[in-house]
Protein backbone atom coordinates (compact mmCIF):
# COMPACT_ATOMS: atom_id res chain seq x y z
CA UNK A 1 0.00 0.00 0.00
CA UNK A 2 3.05 2.00 0.37
CA UNK A 3 1.97 3.80 -3.65
CA UNK A 4 -1.17 4.94 -2.54
CA UNK A 5 -0.41 5.83 0.84
CA UNK A 6 2.00 8.65 -0.70
CA UNK A 7 -0.39 9.83 -3.68
CA UNK A 8 -2.45 9.98 -0.59
CA UNK A 9 -0.44 12.05 1.68
CA UNK A 10 0.64 14.52 -1.27
CA UNK A 11 -3.06 15.19 -1.58
CA UNK A 12 -3.05 15.92 2.05
CA UNK A 13 0.22 18.35 1.27
CA UNK A 14 -1.86 19.91 -1.11
CA UNK A 15 -4.86 20.75 0.69
CA UNK A 16 -3.51 22.26 4.44
CA UNK A 17 -0.91 24.05 1.88
CA UNK A 18 -3.56 26.11 0.09
CA UNK A 19 -6.21 27.59 0.88
CA UNK A 20 -9.74 26.18 -0.15
CA UNK A 21 -12.55 26.58 1.52
CA UNK A 22 -14.36 29.89 2.05
CA UNK A 23 -17.57 30.03 4.33
CA UNK A 24 -17.21 32.83 5.49
CA UNK A 25 -20.68 34.98 6.30
CA UNK A 26 -18.61 38.61 6.75
CA UNK A 27 -19.46 40.35 3.10
CA UNK A 28 -17.25 43.24 4.09
CA UNK A 29 -14.04 40.69 4.78
CA UNK A 30 -11.44 41.56 3.09
CA UNK A 31 -9.92 38.20 0.34
CA UNK A 32 -6.33 37.51 0.69
CA UNK A 33 -7.04 34.74 -1.52
CA UNK A 34 -8.68 34.11 -4.66
CA UNK A 35 -9.01 30.16 -3.87
CA UNK A 36 -12.61 29.72 -2.84
CA UNK A 37 -15.21 27.06 -3.55
CA UNK A 38 -16.30 28.56 -6.67
CA UNK A 39 -13.21 28.54 -8.65
CA UNK A 40 -11.16 25.60 -6.90
CA UNK A 41 -12.77 22.25 -7.97
CA UNK A 42 -11.59 22.59 -12.16
CA UNK A 43 -10.49 18.98 -12.01
CA UNK A 44 -10.66 15.64 -10.40
CA UNK A 45 -7.16 16.47 -8.28
CA UNK A 46 -8.18 19.12 -6.64
CA UNK A 47 -11.35 17.50 -5.91
CA UNK A 48 -9.41 14.31 -4.68
CA UNK A 49 -7.39 16.85 -2.73
CA UNK A 50 -10.67 18.31 -0.84
CA UNK A 51 -11.81 14.98 0.25
CA UNK A 52 -8.59 14.87 1.99
CA UNK A 53 -9.03 17.40 3.87
CA UNK A 54 -10.78 16.05 6.61
CA UNK A 55 -8.83 13.05 7.11
CA UNK A 56 -5.44 16.02 7.18
CA UNK A 57 -7.83 17.26 10.09
CA UNK A 58 -7.66 13.90 12.20
CA UNK A 59 -3.59 13.59 11.62
CA UNK A 60 -3.22 15.93 14.49
CA UNK A 61 -6.46 14.72 16.37
CA UNK A 62 -6.13 10.99 16.46
CA UNK A 63 -3.20 9.39 18.24
CA UNK A 64 -1.11 9.60 21.42
CA UNK A 65 -1.77 12.79 23.46
CA UNK A 66 -4.01 14.57 21.63
CA UNK A 67 -7.24 15.89 23.52
CA UNK A 68 -9.87 12.79 22.81
CA UNK A 69 -6.79 9.77 23.29
CA UNK A 70 -5.52 11.69 26.54
CA UNK A 71 -9.58 11.56 27.43
CA UNK A 72 -10.08 8.03 26.70
CA UNK A 73 -6.34 6.27 28.18
CA UNK A 74 -5.69 8.99 30.83
CA UNK A 75 -8.64 8.56 32.84
CA UNK A 76 -8.71 4.97 33.01
CA UNK A 77 -6.08 2.18 34.21
CA UNK A 78 -3.23 2.04 32.08
CA UNK A 79 -1.16 4.97 31.27
CA UNK A 80 -0.50 7.93 32.91
CA UNK A 81 1.38 11.52 33.26
CA UNK A 82 2.64 11.56 36.50
CA UNK A 83 4.81 14.61 37.84
CA UNK A 84 8.72 13.71 37.96
CA UNK A 85 10.45 16.22 40.21
CA UNK A 86 10.01 19.63 39.00
CA UNK A 87 8.31 18.53 35.50
CA UNK A 88 5.28 17.07 34.31
CA UNK A 89 3.03 18.99 36.98
CA UNK A 90 0.96 21.35 34.29
CA UNK A 91 -1.27 23.32 36.19
CA UNK A 92 -2.47 19.85 37.87
CA UNK A 93 -4.35 18.71 34.18
CA UNK A 94 -3.03 14.85 34.76
CA UNK A 95 -3.49 14.52 38.33
CA UNK A 96 -7.40 15.58 38.08
CA UNK A 97 -7.77 13.43 35.11
CA UNK A 98 -6.62 10.33 36.61
CA UNK A 99 -8.10 10.67 40.08
CA UNK A 100 -11.46 11.38 38.38
CA UNK A 101 -11.56 15.44 39.50
CA UNK A 102 -11.77 17.07 36.20
CA UNK A 103 -14.21 20.52 35.83
CA UNK A 104 -16.30 21.60 32.79
CA UNK A 105 -13.01 24.13 32.07
CA UNK A 106 -10.58 21.61 31.75
CA UNK A 107 -8.68 22.45 28.67
CA UNK A 108 -8.43 19.39 27.11
CA UNK A 109 -12.33 18.07 27.99
CA UNK A 110 -12.58 21.65 25.95
CA UNK A 111 -10.05 20.45 23.25
CA UNK A 112 -11.65 16.87 22.49
CA UNK A 113 -15.02 18.69 21.71
CA UNK A 114 -13.93 21.41 19.44
CA UNK A 115 -11.63 19.00 17.49
CA UNK A 116 -14.44 16.96 16.95
CA UNK A 117 -17.03 19.28 16.32
CA UNK A 118 -14.57 20.82 13.77
CA UNK A 119 -14.20 17.25 11.69
CA UNK A 120 -17.74 17.52 11.59
CA UNK A 121 -17.61 21.10 10.21
CA UNK A 122 -14.78 19.79 7.51
CA UNK A 123 -17.35 17.37 6.33
CA UNK A 124 -20.40 19.23 6.33
CA UNK A 125 -18.47 21.31 4.38
CA UNK A 126 -17.24 19.14 1.99
CA UNK A 127 -20.42 17.48 1.45
CA UNK A 128 -21.91 20.47 0.90
CA UNK A 129 -19.68 21.38 -2.04
CA UNK A 130 -19.66 18.10 -3.50
CA UNK A 131 -22.99 18.23 -3.78
CA UNK A 132 -22.99 20.77 -6.37
CA UNK A 133 -19.95 18.87 -8.84
CA UNK A 134 -19.88 16.80 -12.05
CA UNK A 135 -18.22 14.00 -10.80
CA UNK A 136 -17.72 12.53 -14.33
CA UNK A 137 -17.22 16.12 -16.33
CA UNK A 138 -14.34 16.64 -13.88
CA UNK A 139 -12.74 13.27 -14.34
CA UNK A 140 -12.69 12.26 -10.57
CA UNK A 141 -10.89 9.12 -9.82
CA UNK A 142 -14.14 7.82 -7.48
CA UNK A 143 -17.62 7.83 -7.73
CA UNK A 144 -19.54 10.60 -6.29
CA UNK A 145 -21.74 7.96 -3.99
CA UNK A 146 -18.59 6.78 -2.63
CA UNK A 147 -17.07 9.81 -1.79
CA UNK A 148 -20.36 11.11 0.10
CA UNK A 149 -20.30 7.96 1.67
CA UNK A 150 -16.89 7.97 3.27
CA UNK A 151 -17.63 11.62 4.63
CA UNK A 152 -20.73 10.33 6.31
CA UNK A 153 -18.41 7.61 7.72
CA UNK A 154 -15.42 10.08 9.00
CA UNK A 155 -18.17 12.27 10.71
CA UNK A 156 -20.29 9.09 11.90
CA UNK A 157 -16.64 8.76 14.13
CA UNK A 158 -16.73 12.32 14.98
CA UNK A 159 -19.79 11.85 16.36
CA UNK A 160 -19.05 8.28 18.07
CA UNK A 161 -16.29 10.30 19.81
CA UNK A 162 -18.72 12.62 21.06
CA UNK A 163 -21.42 10.35 22.24
CA UNK A 164 -19.18 7.82 24.24
CA UNK A 165 -17.45 10.86 25.68
CA UNK A 166 -20.20 13.32 26.52
CA UNK A 167 -23.28 11.51 26.05
CA UNK A 168 -25.96 14.30 24.89
CA UNK A 169 -24.66 16.34 22.05
CA UNK A 170 -26.00 18.16 19.29
CA UNK A 171 -26.19 16.69 15.56
CA UNK A 172 -25.16 19.78 12.99
CA UNK A 173 -25.19 18.65 9.46
CA UNK A 174 -25.03 21.77 7.35
CA UNK A 175 -22.92 24.89 7.96
CA UNK A 176 -26.19 27.58 8.68
CA UNK A 177 -26.82 25.68 11.91
CA UNK A 178 -26.46 28.19 14.75
CA UNK A 179 -27.15 27.01 18.54
CA UNK A 180 -27.92 24.03 17.96
CA UNK A 181 -30.42 21.87 20.58
CA UNK A 182 -28.89 18.76 22.62
CA UNK A 183 -29.74 15.27 21.35
CA UNK A 184 -30.16 12.47 23.66
CA UNK A 185 -27.28 9.91 23.64
CA UNK A 186 -29.93 7.10 21.94
CA UNK A 187 -30.72 9.53 19.10
CA UNK A 188 -27.15 10.73 18.22
CA UNK A 189 -26.27 6.61 18.27
CA UNK A 190 -29.53 5.79 16.34
CA UNK A 191 -28.39 8.47 13.86
CA UNK A 192 -24.58 7.36 13.94
CA UNK A 193 -25.89 3.77 12.96
CA UNK A 194 -28.00 5.33 10.37
CA UNK A 195 -25.48 7.29 8.26
CA UNK A 196 -22.98 3.67 8.69
CA UNK A 197 -25.63 1.08 7.40
CA UNK A 198 -26.66 3.60 4.44
CA UNK A 199 -23.18 4.26 3.89
CA UNK A 200 -21.81 0.73 4.00
CA UNK A 201 -23.11 0.28 0.29
CA UNK A 202 -21.44 2.55 -1.35
CA UNK A 203 -18.43 2.30 0.18
CA UNK A 204 -15.42 0.17 -1.26
CA UNK A 205 -13.79 -2.90 -0.62
CA UNK A 206 -10.55 -1.97 -2.44
CA UNK A 207 -8.11 -1.96 0.90
CA UNK A 208 -5.50 -0.34 -1.32
CA UNK A 209 -7.36 2.25 -3.03
CA UNK A 210 -8.93 3.49 0.31
CA UNK A 211 -6.03 3.21 2.64
CA UNK A 212 -5.75 6.39 4.71
CA UNK A 213 -9.21 7.17 4.28
CA UNK A 214 -12.26 4.03 5.03
CA UNK A 215 -13.41 1.14 3.50
CA UNK A 216 -16.69 -0.70 4.19
CA UNK A 217 -14.56 -2.51 6.61
CA UNK A 218 -14.20 0.50 8.52
CA UNK A 219 -17.51 1.21 8.47
CA UNK A 220 -18.41 -2.25 10.04
CA UNK A 221 -15.51 -2.18 12.90
CA UNK A 222 -16.94 0.98 14.21
CA UNK A 223 -20.70 -0.80 14.47
CA UNK A 224 -18.89 -3.58 15.83
CA UNK A 225 -17.63 -1.42 18.83
CA UNK A 226 -20.81 0.90 18.94
CA UNK A 227 -23.50 -2.47 18.77
CA UNK A 228 -20.97 -3.77 21.89
CA UNK A 229 -21.32 -0.74 23.66
CA UNK A 230 -24.57 -0.24 23.16
CA UNK A 231 -26.30 -1.25 26.85
CA UNK A 232 -24.17 2.10 27.72
CA UNK A 233 -25.76 4.50 24.63
CA UNK A 234 -29.00 3.42 24.94
CA UNK A 235 -29.90 1.04 27.27
CA UNK A 236 -30.09 -1.77 25.21
CA UNK A 237 -27.93 -4.82 24.78
CA UNK A 238 -27.27 -5.17 20.57
CA UNK A 239 -24.77 -8.28 20.99
CA UNK A 240 -26.18 -9.78 18.18
CA UNK A 241 -25.80 -6.73 15.42
CA UNK A 242 -22.32 -6.93 17.23
CA UNK A 243 -21.25 -10.31 15.80
CA UNK A 244 -22.96 -9.79 12.90
CA UNK A 245 -20.79 -6.23 12.10
CA UNK A 246 -17.85 -8.66 12.96
CA UNK A 247 -18.46 -11.26 11.02
CA UNK A 248 -19.11 -8.63 7.86
CA UNK A 249 -14.94 -8.14 8.40
CA UNK A 250 -14.24 -11.61 9.53
CA UNK A 251 -15.88 -13.12 6.23
CA UNK A 252 -14.68 -11.27 3.67
CA UNK A 253 -11.33 -12.70 4.31
CA UNK A 254 -9.89 -8.99 3.73
CA UNK A 255 -7.49 -9.13 6.67
CA UNK A 256 -5.73 -11.93 8.75
CA UNK A 257 -4.31 -11.69 12.33
CA UNK A 258 -0.12 -10.60 11.42
CA UNK A 259 2.36 -13.09 13.18
CA UNK A 260 3.84 -10.97 15.62
CA UNK A 261 1.61 -9.05 18.27
CA UNK A 262 3.31 -5.73 17.18
CA UNK A 263 3.36 -5.72 13.37
CA UNK A 264 0.66 -3.60 13.22
CA UNK A 265 2.12 -1.15 15.04
CA UNK A 266 5.38 -1.05 13.39
CA UNK A 267 7.25 1.66 11.48
CA UNK A 268 6.36 0.38 8.13
CA UNK A 269 2.90 -1.18 9.01
CA UNK A 270 1.43 0.43 5.71
CA UNK A 271 2.97 -2.59 4.06
CA UNK A 272 3.81 -5.32 6.39
CA UNK A 273 0.46 -5.26 8.46
CA UNK A 274 -2.57 -7.42 7.56
CA UNK A 275 -4.45 -6.78 10.54
CA UNK A 276 -5.22 -2.77 9.99
CA UNK A 277 -8.89 -2.27 8.83
CA UNK A 278 -8.31 1.55 9.61
CA UNK A 279 -5.52 3.60 9.56
CA UNK A 280 -4.60 7.86 10.30
CA UNK A 281 -2.17 7.94 7.98
CA UNK A 282 1.92 9.76 8.80
CA UNK A 283 4.79 10.72 7.11
CA UNK A 284 8.07 12.17 8.55
CA UNK A 285 7.51 14.91 5.81
CA UNK A 286 4.14 15.66 4.42
CA UNK A 287 1.67 13.67 6.88
CA UNK A 288 2.97 15.21 10.70
CA UNK A 289 1.96 14.50 13.94
CA UNK A 290 2.98 10.95 14.97
CA UNK A 291 4.85 11.29 17.90
CA UNK A 292 4.43 8.35 20.00
CA UNK A 293 8.52 7.94 21.05
CA UNK A 294 8.70 11.99 22.22
CA UNK A 295 5.71 11.48 24.84
CA UNK A 296 7.34 8.30 26.12
CA UNK A 297 10.79 8.00 25.90
CA UNK A 298 13.22 9.67 28.52
CA UNK A 299 15.23 12.69 27.55
CA UNK A 300 18.47 10.57 27.35
CA UNK A 301 17.27 8.21 24.66
CA UNK A 302 17.32 11.15 22.02
CA UNK A 303 20.80 10.94 21.52
CA UNK A 304 21.46 7.54 22.51
CA UNK A 305 19.21 6.16 20.10
CA UNK A 306 19.72 8.21 16.94
CA UNK A 307 16.79 9.85 17.46
CA UNK A 308 15.97 13.49 15.73
CA UNK A 309 13.48 14.95 17.88
CA UNK A 310 13.44 16.19 21.52
CA UNK A 311 12.02 13.32 23.74
CA UNK A 312 9.66 14.65 26.56
CA UNK A 313 10.06 12.11 29.61
CA UNK A 314 6.33 12.32 29.52
CA UNK A 315 3.73 8.98 29.57
CA UNK A 316 4.48 6.12 31.85
CA UNK A 317 2.39 3.05 32.39
CA UNK A 318 0.73 2.77 36.03
CA UNK A 319 2.35 -0.11 37.82
CA UNK A 320 -0.60 -1.97 38.78
CA UNK A 321 -1.55 -1.79 35.20
CA UNK A 322 2.47 -3.09 33.85
CA UNK A 323 2.21 -5.91 36.62
CA UNK A 324 -1.06 -7.29 34.68
CA UNK A 325 1.40 -8.78 32.17
CA UNK A 326 3.52 -11.73 33.01
CA UNK A 327 7.25 -12.00 32.88
CA UNK A 328 7.17 -14.25 29.80
CA UNK A 329 4.56 -12.04 27.90
CA UNK A 330 6.20 -10.68 24.81
CA UNK A 331 3.58 -7.85 25.17
CA UNK A 332 5.33 -6.98 28.38
CA UNK A 333 8.78 -8.05 27.13
CA UNK A 334 9.10 -6.20 24.26
CA UNK A 335 6.70 -3.50 24.30
CA UNK A 336 7.78 -1.94 27.37
CA UNK A 337 11.30 -0.38 28.71
CA UNK A 338 12.68 -1.54 32.28
CA UNK A 339 15.50 -1.22 34.05
CA UNK A 340 18.82 -0.01 33.20
CA UNK A 341 19.00 1.67 29.98
CA UNK A 342 21.79 0.99 27.33
CA UNK A 343 22.49 2.89 23.42
CA UNK A 344 20.60 0.76 21.12
CA UNK A 345 22.20 -0.65 17.86
CA UNK A 346 20.88 -2.20 15.06
CA UNK A 347 22.41 -5.69 13.49
CA UNK A 348 23.15 -6.74 10.06
CA UNK A 349 19.71 -7.96 9.66
CA UNK A 350 18.44 -4.96 10.21
CA UNK A 351 17.02 -6.05 13.85
CA UNK A 352 17.45 -3.54 17.41
CA UNK A 353 19.57 -4.70 20.27
CA UNK A 354 20.40 -3.32 23.93
CA UNK A 355 24.35 -2.01 23.31
CA UNK A 356 25.65 -3.71 26.87
CA UNK A 357 28.96 -3.34 26.28
CA UNK A 358 28.22 0.32 26.04
CA UNK A 359 28.31 2.66 29.19
CA UNK A 360 24.41 2.55 30.21
CA UNK A 361 22.25 6.01 29.67
CA UNK A 362 22.53 8.93 32.36
CA UNK A 363 19.61 10.92 34.53
CA UNK A 364 19.78 14.42 34.23
CA UNK A 365 17.59 15.02 37.09
CA UNK A 366 17.08 13.50 40.16
CA UNK A 367 19.98 11.13 39.02
CA UNK A 368 22.49 13.28 37.33
CA UNK A 369 25.13 11.35 36.03
CA UNK A 370 23.85 8.13 37.22
CA UNK A 371 22.93 5.31 35.41
CA UNK A 372 19.60 5.65 34.46
CA UNK A 373 17.31 2.71 35.61
CA UNK A 374 13.39 2.78 34.96
CA UNK A 375 11.46 1.65 37.46
CA UNK A 376 7.61 0.21 37.94
CA UNK A 377 7.41 1.41 41.04
CA UNK A 378 5.90 4.73 41.58
CA UNK A 379 4.64 6.18 44.37
CA UNK A 380 1.90 8.36 43.57
CA UNK A 381 0.80 10.99 40.26
CA UNK A 382 2.30 13.62 42.21
CA UNK A 383 5.23 11.96 43.90
CA UNK A 384 7.45 10.74 40.87
CA UNK A 385 10.80 11.12 40.04
CA UNK A 386 12.48 10.92 36.24
CA UNK A 387 12.91 7.47 36.25
CA UNK A 388 9.30 6.54 37.28
CA UNK A 389 7.32 3.98 35.19
CA UNK A 390 7.98 2.03 32.31
CA UNK A 391 7.68 3.00 29.26
CA UNK A 392 5.92 1.90 26.10
CA UNK A 393 7.32 1.17 22.65
CA UNK A 394 4.23 -0.57 21.33
CA UNK A 395 4.61 1.59 18.25
CA UNK A 396 8.36 1.24 16.93
CA UNK A 397 10.89 3.60 17.09
CA UNK A 398 12.45 3.68 14.06
CA UNK A 399 16.47 4.26 13.72
CA UNK A 400 17.08 8.39 12.71
CA UNK A 401 12.88 8.83 13.25
CA UNK A 402 11.88 12.54 13.99
CA UNK A 403 9.55 13.13 16.21
CA UNK A 404 6.55 12.94 13.24
CA UNK A 405 6.70 8.80 12.88
CA UNK A 406 6.45 7.45 9.58
CA UNK A 407 4.27 4.82 11.72
CA UNK A 408 -0.03 5.11 10.43
CA UNK A 409 -1.72 5.60 13.85
CA UNK A 410 -4.60 1.99 14.00
CA UNK A 411 -8.02 3.08 14.77
CA UNK A 412 -9.56 -0.68 14.03
CA UNK A 413 -7.52 -3.48 13.36
CA UNK A 414 -8.87 -7.15 12.94
CA UNK A 415 -7.84 -8.01 16.70
CA UNK A 416 -10.47 -5.72 18.30
CA UNK A 417 -13.04 -7.21 15.95
CA UNK A 418 -12.47 -10.58 17.04
CA UNK A 419 -12.51 -9.84 20.74
CA UNK A 420 -15.52 -7.59 20.16
CA UNK A 421 -17.60 -10.35 18.82
CA UNK A 422 -15.90 -12.87 21.88
CA UNK A 423 -17.35 -11.02 23.92
CA UNK A 424 -20.51 -10.98 22.69
CA UNK A 425 -21.02 -14.32 22.43
CA UNK A 426 -19.81 -14.42 25.79
CA UNK A 427 -22.53 -11.78 26.97
CA UNK A 428 -25.37 -13.71 25.30
CA UNK A 429 -24.21 -16.94 26.75
CA UNK A 430 -24.69 -15.08 30.44
CA UNK A 431 -21.00 -13.96 31.01
CA UNK A 432 -19.69 -17.72 30.66
CA UNK A 433 -17.30 -18.54 27.72
CA UNK A 434 -17.69 -21.44 25.28
CA UNK A 435 -15.46 -23.36 22.74
CA UNK A 436 -15.76 -20.59 20.22
CA UNK A 437 -15.15 -17.51 22.99
CA UNK A 438 -12.20 -19.66 23.78
CA UNK A 439 -10.81 -20.09 20.05
CA UNK A 440 -11.22 -16.62 19.20
CA UNK A 441 -9.55 -14.74 22.26
CA UNK A 442 -6.33 -17.39 22.06
CA UNK A 443 -6.15 -16.77 18.54
CA UNK A 444 -5.16 -12.91 19.44
CA UNK A 445 -3.10 -14.10 22.75
CA UNK A 446 -1.36 -16.71 21.06
CA UNK A 447 1.35 -14.01 19.21
CA UNK A 448 2.33 -12.84 22.93
CA UNK A 449 3.84 -15.87 23.88
CA UNK A 450 6.41 -18.21 22.59
CA UNK A 451 5.45 -21.60 20.99
CA UNK A 452 6.80 -23.67 24.65
CA UNK A 453 5.13 -21.51 26.77
CA UNK A 454 1.72 -21.28 25.55
CA UNK A 455 0.23 -25.05 26.39
CA UNK A 456 0.40 -23.34 29.88
CA UNK A 457 -1.09 -19.43 28.83
CA UNK A 458 -3.49 -20.77 26.93
CA UNK A 459 -7.31 -20.21 27.83
CA UNK A 460 -9.80 -22.58 28.30
CA UNK A 461 -13.36 -22.50 29.12
CA UNK A 462 -12.98 -22.71 33.08
CA UNK A 463 -10.06 -20.07 32.76
CA UNK A 464 -11.51 -17.68 30.94
CA UNK A 465 -14.23 -15.56 32.65
CA UNK A 466 -15.40 -12.13 32.20
CA UNK A 467 -13.25 -10.04 34.44
CA UNK A 468 -10.22 -12.09 32.87
CA UNK A 469 -11.55 -11.53 29.12
CA UNK A 470 -11.18 -7.34 30.51
CA UNK A 471 -7.72 -7.74 31.59
CA UNK A 472 -6.80 -9.40 28.72
CA UNK A 473 -8.20 -6.92 26.70
CA UNK A 474 -6.30 -4.46 28.76
CA UNK A 475 -2.85 -6.11 27.21
CA UNK A 476 -3.75 -6.48 24.01
CA UNK A 477 -5.23 -3.17 22.96
CA UNK A 478 -2.69 -1.30 25.74
CA UNK A 479 -2.87 2.55 24.92
CA UNK A 480 -4.81 2.00 21.73
CA UNK A 481 -7.27 4.92 22.68
CA UNK A 482 -10.25 3.16 24.27
CA UNK A 483 -9.42 1.39 27.34
CA UNK A 484 -12.24 4.06 29.39
CA UNK A 485 -14.53 2.63 26.92
CA UNK A 486 -13.92 -0.99 28.13
CA UNK A 487 -14.11 -0.01 31.88
CA UNK A 488 -17.14 1.96 31.96
CA UNK A 489 -18.84 -1.71 29.54
CA UNK A 490 -17.57 -3.57 32.33
CA UNK A 491 -18.98 -1.38 35.37
CA UNK A 492 -15.57 -0.68 36.91
CA UNK A 493 -14.70 3.09 35.63
CA UNK A 494 -16.44 5.07 38.75
CA UNK A 495 -16.07 1.93 41.36
CA UNK A 496 -12.44 0.05 40.77
CA UNK A 497 -9.22 1.04 42.80
CA UNK A 498 -6.03 0.97 40.85
CA UNK A 499 -2.84 2.40 41.73
CA UNK A 500 -3.22 6.14 42.56
CA UNK A 501 -7.36 6.36 41.94
CA UNK A 502 -9.94 5.92 44.81
CA UNK A 503 -13.14 5.33 43.04
CA UNK A 504 -15.67 7.58 43.56
CA UNK A 505 -18.63 5.51 42.70
CA UNK A 506 -20.26 8.57 41.17
CA UNK A 507 -21.58 7.48 37.67
CA UNK A 508 -22.02 10.58 36.61
CA UNK A 509 -18.00 10.81 36.10
CA UNK A 510 -18.79 7.50 33.63
CA UNK A 511 -19.14 11.05 30.89
CA UNK A 512 -17.06 14.00 30.57
CA UNK A 513 -19.05 17.64 31.57
CA UNK A 514 -20.00 19.56 28.57
CA UNK A 515 -17.29 22.33 28.33
CA UNK A 516 -18.45 25.41 30.20
CA UNK A 517 -17.54 27.34 27.61
CA UNK A 518 -19.62 25.54 25.14
CA UNK A 519 -22.47 26.46 27.27
CA UNK A 520 -21.95 29.52 28.05
CA UNK A 521 -22.00 30.19 23.82
CA UNK A 522 -25.02 28.36 23.13
CA UNK A 523 -27.61 28.73 25.22
CA UNK A 524 -29.74 25.75 23.48
CA UNK A 525 -26.96 23.10 25.05
CA UNK A 526 -28.29 21.50 28.01
CA UNK A 527 -25.99 20.54 30.71
CA UNK A 528 -24.81 16.51 31.60
CA UNK A 529 -24.77 14.97 34.66
CA UNK A 530 -20.87 15.26 35.12
CA UNK A 531 -22.01 19.01 34.81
Amino acid sequence: MKIFKYIFILFVYLIVTTSIFSSCTDLDETIYSEVTTDNYYKSGDEVMAAISRPWGHFCGTMQVAQAPWLLEELSADGACWCQKGRHGYDGGDWIRLHRHEWTPTEARVERAWSLMYMGIGLANNLLADISKLDFEALDVPMSKDQTIAEIRVYRSFCYWYLMDLYGDVPIVETLDELNPETKTRTEVFNYIEKELTESIPSLSEDLVKTYGRVSKWGAYALLSRMYLNAKIYTGKDRFDDCIAASDAIINSNKFQLDEKWNTPFCANNDKLSKENIWVIIYDQVYAHGMGWYQRWLHYAHQKAWNLQSGTWNGLVTQPSFFDTFKDNDLRKIEGFLIGKQYPRKKDDNGNYYFDTTQPPLLGSEEYKGEPLVLVNYIEAMDKGEENSGARSVKYEVAEGSTGNQDNDWVIFRLGEVISNKAEALMRKNGGTANAEVVTLVNSIKQRAFKAEDWDEEKYTISTLNLDEMLKERGREFAFEGFRRVDLVRYGKFVTTPWWDFTPNNNEAYNLFPIPQKQLDANQNLKPNMAN
